[in-house]
């Protein structure tokens, strides 16, 4: 009688039983609207941070996500989808991107000291990235911005009779970004509306008012028209200038 499995029995009660350890991915998942993207580490480049080996966060968003890597919030998510928004924070900006890295012997998130970010942020695990497009406010001259996330805000339709290529379009009020910064007195500030090119024009809130931000066409639009040059594509920031100083 062949006792071995008996035996092998005993033992893995007696000691436990250890499962076989399941290798993890080679990647993570990128995710921007209904699209997803993977993206394997053997194909970017790897650095040392803290002495272990990483990739830059930023180095997952290449162009094949997005050229405009500044006009969305990040996501980084755990396998056990915990992700720093879980705990009230904000999602992480580009500039969080450019100065984080994830480690490749724990997959963990992890960031330059500099930034001085809560705990909540270095996810363990990461299995996912999502980009959440956002539009900024923040007051002239100051670095420190707060934003939106176009999916919290309230969408409405644009209606413009004289212009079928933009009636009926799904939009956002500009004035909304503004009262979503809890702004107060908004008729003693001007409006400079930037573009992730660069481009810009001033509003007077009379202005803003009468102006939309257009989802499907990612594009700025007033009623009544006011020109060519109002029609901002790829806004990133609306600039508060106090006109009583």
């Amino acid at each position: 009688m062949n006792l071995l499995p008996f035996i092998l029995l005993f033992l893995c009660i007696a000691f436990g039983c250890s499962r076989p350890v399941k290798p993890k991915s080679d990647f993570i998942t990128i995710k921007l609207g209904g699209l997803t993207f993977v993206k394997y580490f053997d194909l970017l480049e790897k650095v040392i941070f803290e002495g272990d080996q990483a990739i830059r966060l930023s180095d997952f968003i290449d162009s094949t996500i997005t050229d405009y890597p500044q006009i969305y919030a990040y996501r980084v998510i755990g396998s056990d989808g915990f992700y720093a928004a879980t705990k009230g924070s904000p999602d992480n900006v580009w500039d969080h991107m450019q100065k984080g890295y994830l480690k490749l012997d724990n997959r963990r998130a992890v960031f330059d000291p500099s930034l001085d970010l809560l705990g909540r942020y270095y996810v363990k695990d990461v299995e996912a990235i999502e980009l959440l497009r956002k539009i900024e406010t923040r007051f002239e001259e100051e670095e420190d911005f707060t934003f939106s996330l176009i999916m919290d805000m309230i969408v409405a339709t644009y209606l413009d009779s004289t212009d079928s290529f933009y009636d009926g379009r799904p939009g956002i009020k500009l004035s909304d970004f503004i009262i979503n910064s809890l702004t107060p007195a908004p008729e003693n500030y001007t409006y400079t509306l930037l573009s992730a090119e660069g481009d810009q024009r001033v509003f007077s809130w009379f202005e803003l008012q009468t102006g939309w931000w257009l989802l499907n066409l990612d594009v700025t639009k007033f009623f009544p028209d006011l020109g060519a040059d109002s029609r901002i594509i790829h806004l990133q920031t609306i600039e508060l200038i106090d006109k009583t100083e």
